[in-house]
């Protein structure tokens, strides 16, 4: 979720999972997310909450935006010198929330810090594995080399937030939890965060593009989908997200709300271990691993697809 943007955008970038607003204040918003971050460090994890609180104090490279189309955001553009050489170009006039300007030094300290962030529990490594070496030209020029061709290297790349280089090797998530590493170029500086309860953010005056739609945004946690919709109604936030479908019909009747949703480019599924020869978690009746893997037989996968009532799924817990 972006704050950048009208109220709208914001409301949109929701949608996936299903946004409701109601009335919102001037100069302020309230938002009632289902889930709280695992840490404010944003390397720590590649995981939908955490990124969603990142986004709005940092930036990439480059971003998707609503309709699936990569654009410029820390870089302006970007181009392949051949297959396994990359030419980035940097914004120019970037600072971080501390007043320190951006430059390559950052891009190339923030994608090496994400290779290996202690205990995370999912890693951004996966986006940057592909990188062989980076090299500075200018304060605004940065050469890629990849291990091999990589035609998605500015999506993956675009999923590094950038932090200040100034930091230090040394600094950890415990930093960023603290609140004194949260450093970024985003639309919004951190002020405030209580475990359990709520992330508050001020407007950074200085952003690159452009003023911020609100002066304050604070993250609201509320896991419980009825203490959520019903904080809504009172008044007590100004957006939520994670509608139950469930509520979907009682909150379309409200005129004093309004219901938000698009098409979403995420998938969900079950992945079942069906690569190894043996697996773990294929066992006989006494808790023992087969000898022979049986997730790896097409017919069985097949079955276990068959098994799922998708009719139910979608008529009863989706509310068609």
């Amino acid at each position: 979720m972006r704050f950048k943007n009208a109220l709208a955008g914001l409301v949109l970038s929701l949608a996936a999972a299903g946004s409701a607003i109601s009335a919102v204040h001037a100069g302020d918003l309230v938002i009632g997310r289902a889930t709280e971050q695992s840490a404010l460090d944003p390397h720590f994890a590649n995981f939908g909450q955490d990124s969603s609180t990142a986004e709005s104090m940092f930036d990439g490279l480059a971003r998707y935006g609503t309709d699936y189309v990569l654009r410029p955001e820390l870089a302006t553009s970007w181009k392949l010198i051949d297959p396994n050489n990359w030419e980035i170009k940097l914004r120019a006039g970037v600072k971080f929330h501390d007043g320190t300007p951006f430059t390559a030094k950052d891009v190339v300290f923030s994608i090496n810090r994400a290779k290996d962030i202690p205990k995370s529990p999912g890693p951004y490594s996966t986006f940057v594995r592909s990188v062989a070496e980076m090299k500075i030209v200018d304060d605004l020029t940065l050469l890629v080399r990849t291990k091999e061709p990589t035609p998605l290297l500015m999506e993956d790349l675009g999923r590094i937030f950038i932090v200040p280089a100034h930091l230090g090797e040394g600094v950890t998530t415990a930093d960023f939890n603290s609140g004194k590493a949260v450093i970024g170029t985003g639309p919004y500086k951190f002020q405030q965060a209580i475990p359990g309860d709520k992330v508050v953010m001020v407007a950074n005056p200085d952003y690159w593009g452009g003023k911020p739609a609100f002066g304050t945004v604070t993250l609201k946690f509320i896991s419980n989908d009825a203490a959520r919709s019903a904080s809504l109604l009172s008044g007590g936030v100004d957006v939520i997200e994670r509608i139950p479908p469930a509520d979907i019909p009682t909150l379309e009747k409200r005129k004093d709300v309004s219901l938000f949703s698009t098409a979403s480019g995420r998938i969900i599924y079950l992945a079942v271990d069906s690569a190894r020869d043996t697996s773990p978690f294929v066992t006989d009746l006494e808790g023992k691993p087969l000898d022979k893997n049986p997730l790896k037989d097409r017919r069985v996968r097949i079955a276990l697809s068959k098994m799922i009532n998708r009719d139910a799924i979608v008529n009863k817990i989706l509310v068609g």
